[in-house]
C-alpha cells in the first residue's frame, strides 16, 4: 500500500513539475525590465524593420555596379516559313516554320563617371541614418521605462507611507474611543479622527488606481503580452551623492555622441551623393555587351553564333527631369541643414535643463529628508502632549498629515534624482542600462529605506530632536 502511494505521488510530481514555473508571475527589477523592453518593444522592432528596408534598397542599388548575366531560350512556330537564324544571310541561313533558340547575354556598365557608385554610397548613408535613429529610439525607450519604473516605485513607497498613517490613525481611533466611553475625551475628537481616516483611505484608493495606470504604461513600453501580471521589485540606492557636471563639456560630448544628430548628418551626406549621381548622368556612359546563342529550325540542327561590343550612350534631352531632380535634392539638403542647426540648439537646451533638474533634485532630496525628520518629531511630541491633555486632536491630525506629505515628497524627490541622472545620460546620448540603477554606484538590501550621503541627514536628525526636546521642556 505504501509503495503504491509513493509511486503515485512521484508520478504526479514529475507530471506537474514542468508546469510549476508557469504559475509564478515574472519578477522584474529595472535592469530586467529594460532588457525585456529592448527585446520585445513593438516600436523598437518597427525601427529595426526600417533598417532592413534600407539595407534591401542598398543591395538593390549595388546590383548596378556588378555585371548582369541572363539566359534565354524559346520555341516558336510560324504559319509561314521564316529565316531561322537571326541576322544571318547567305547559304548559312535556313527557313522553316519552327524555330528553336537559346543563349547567354552579358552586360556591364564599364564607366559612367561614378553615377552608380554615388547611388550606392547614398544608400549606405541612409542605412547608417536609420541605424542612428534606432539607437536613439532604443535609448529613449530605456529612459521612458526607467522613468515609469521609478514613478511606480514612488507610488509604492507612498502607498506604504499611507498604510502606515492609516494604521496609526486606527490605533489612535481605538484609544480615543475608549477614552470617549469613560468620558475623558469629547466625542468630537473621535469624529475628527474618523474623518482623517476616511480621507487617508480615499487617498490610498487613488494611489492604487495610479499604480494600475503606471503598470499598464510600463507593460506597453516593455511590449509585455503574457497573461500573468508581472511583479516589479527594486533595490533602492543607499546614498545620494552630489556629482559635479561640467555643462559645457557635456554639450560638446552630446554634439559628438547624439545619434539623432548623426542621423541627420548621414542623411545630408546621402543627399550629396545623390546630387552627384544625377549630375554624372549628364555625361556619357560606356557599356560592355557580349552574347552567345544557338539557333536551329525544327529539326534541331543548331548553329552557333556570338557577339561582343562596346556601347556609348549620352542623353541629350530629358524634358528637364534631371534638372528638377537636382533642384529637389538640393532643397531637401537645405531643409536638413536647418533641422541640423535646430537639433544642436535643442541638444544644448536638453543638456542644460537636465543638469539644472539634477541640481534641483539634490536640493529637494535634502530639504524633504529634513522635513520628514521634523514631521516625525512633531508627531511624536503632539501625541505625547495629547496623551497629557495639553493639546487638541486637531494638532495630532495635522501632524499625521504633515508626516505623510513629507514622506511622499521625499520619495518623489529621491526617485526623481535618479530620473534626472538618466536624463543627463540621455541628453548626452550615452544612456545604457548595464546592471546598475541609474548612474548611482552603491546598493543596499531590498526593503531598506533610502538615505542621504554621510554628514548631512543623520546629523541633522539628532540636532533637530534636541531642539524639539528643548521646546517641549519649555512648554
Amino acid at each position: 500500500m505504501f509503495r503504491r502511494i509513493f509511486t503515485c505521488s512521484a508520478l504526479i510530481f514529475f507530471l506537474i513539475w514542468p508546469y510549476a514555473g508557469e504559475c509564478r508571475p515574472p519578477v522584474f527589477d529595472l535592469v530586467r525590465a529594460t532588457d525585456y523592453a529592448q527585446r520585445n518593444s513593438p516600436f523598437l522592432k518597427a525601427k529595426a524593420s526600417e533598417i532592413e528596408t534600407q539595407k534591401g534598397d542598398r543591395l538593390a542599388t549595388r546590383a548596378s555596379l556588378l555585371p548582369v548575366l541572363s539566359l534565354n531560350g524559346d520555341y516558336t512556330r510560324y504559319k509561314l516559313d521564316h529565316g531561322i537564324l537571326t541576322g544571318v544571310t547567305g547559304e548559312d541561313q535556313r527557313t522553316d516554320n519552327e524555330r528553336l533558340s537559346g543563349g547567354v547575354r552579358f552586360n556591364f556598365v564599364a564607366f559612367d563617371f561614378g553615377k552608380n557608385y554615388f547611388n550606392y554610397q547614398g544608400a549606405t548613408c541612409r542605412v547608417k541614418s536609420k541605424e542612428n535613429e534606432y539607437e536613439r529610439v532604443r535609448q529613449t525607450l530605456i529612459f521612458n521605462v526607467s522613468r515609469i519604473y521609478y514613478s511606480l516605485i514612488t507610488v509604492d513607497k507612498t502607498i506604504g507611507a499611507t498604510n502606515t498613517t492609516i494604521q496609526s490613525l486606527k490605533a489612535l481611533e481605538n484609544e480615543t474611543e475608549k477614552k470617549v466611553e469613560v468620558g475623558r475625551l469629547p466625542e468630537v475628537d473621535l469624529l475628527k479622527i474618523q474623518v482623517g481616516l476616511s480621507k487617508s483611505i480615499d487617498d490610498l484608493s487613488r494611489l492604487k488606481t495610479l499604480r494600475e495606470e503606471l503598470t499598464g504604461e510600463l507593460k506597453r513600453l516593455m511590449g509585455y503580452r503574457e497573461e500573468s501580471e508581472p511583479e516589479f521589485t527594486f533595490e533602492p540606492v543607499r546614498t545620494v551623492e552630489q556629482k559635479a557636471f561640467d555643462t559645457e563639456k557635456l554639450i560638446i560630448a552630446a554634439y559628438a555622441g547624439r545619434d539623432d544628430l548623426k542621423s541627420i548628418e548621414h542623411n545630408i551626406k546621402g543627399l550629396e551623393y545623390q546630387i552627384r549621381s544625377v549630375k554624372a548622368s549628364y555625361l556619357p556612359r560606356v557599356d560592355l555587351e557580349a552574347g552567345y546563342s544557338e539557333q536551329a529550325p525544327g529539326d534541331g540542327d543548331f548553329k552557333t553564333d556570338g557577339q561582343a561590343g562596346v556601347v556609348v550612350s549620352m542623353p541629350i534631352f530629358d524634358g528637364f527631369y534631371r534638372k528638377g531632380r537636382t533642384g529637389k535634392l538640393a532643397a531637401e539638403k537645405g531643409r536638413l541643414k536647418f533641422l541640423w542647426q535646430d537639433k544642436k540648439l535643442e541638444i544644448e537646451k536638453e543638456v542644460r535643463t537636465a543638469v539644472k533638474d539634477y541640481q534641483e533634485t539634490l536640493t529637494r532630496v535634502h530639504s524633504t529628508k529634513r522635513s520628514v525628520d521634523h514631521a516625525e518629531e512633531v508627531l511624536r511630541i503632539e501625541k505625547l502632549k495629547y496623551d497629557l491633555g495639553r493639546t487638541t486632536i486637531n494638532f495630532v491630525l495635522e501632524a499625521e498629515g504633515a508626516l505623510l506629505t513629507s514622506r511622499s515628497l521625499f520619495y518623489k524627490a529621491y526617485y526623481d534624482h535618479f530620473i534626472a541622472e538618466d536624463a543627463i545620460a540621455l541628453a548626452v546620448g550615452n544612456l545604457h542600462r548595464t546592471g546598475t540603477t541609474g548612474l548611482a554606484d552603491q546598493l543596499c538590501p531590498s526593503g531598506s529605506e533610502p538615505e542621504l550621503g554621510a554628514g548631512n541627514s543623520a546629523q541633522f536628525s539628532v540636532e533637530s530632536r534636541n531642539v524639539f526636546r528643548k521646546v517641549r521642556d519649555r512648554k
